[in-house]
């Protein structure tokens, strides 16, 4: 269960940096329709040069960890 929980936010994460990565090739300033810019961190939209300075980095470091704790868990289950 915990698993494919996991293995859903690395897809999401996936998703996520794709969408950067080809919103900062359009080079392109979308703004938010939310006062908080929390869909900014979807990768649709903000100013390119914070996705590539900010949000890619963070997103690059939170997937590392979210793969870190799969590997623990799959780690338990084979001791088990």
């Amino acid at each position: 269960m915990k698993t494919r929980k996991i293995k859903k936010q690395l897809e999401m994460i996936d998703k996520h940096l794709a969408n950067a990565e080809e919103y900062i090739a359009r080079n392109v300033n979308v703004k938010s329709s939310s006062q908080f810019h929390l869909e900014d961190w979807n990768g649709k939209s903000g100013h390119p040069l914070w996705m590539r300075d900010h949000m890619i980095p963070r997103t690059k470091k939170a997937r590392a960890k979210v793969e870190k704790a799969l590997e623990r868990i799959i780690a338990k289950e084979k001791e088990i």
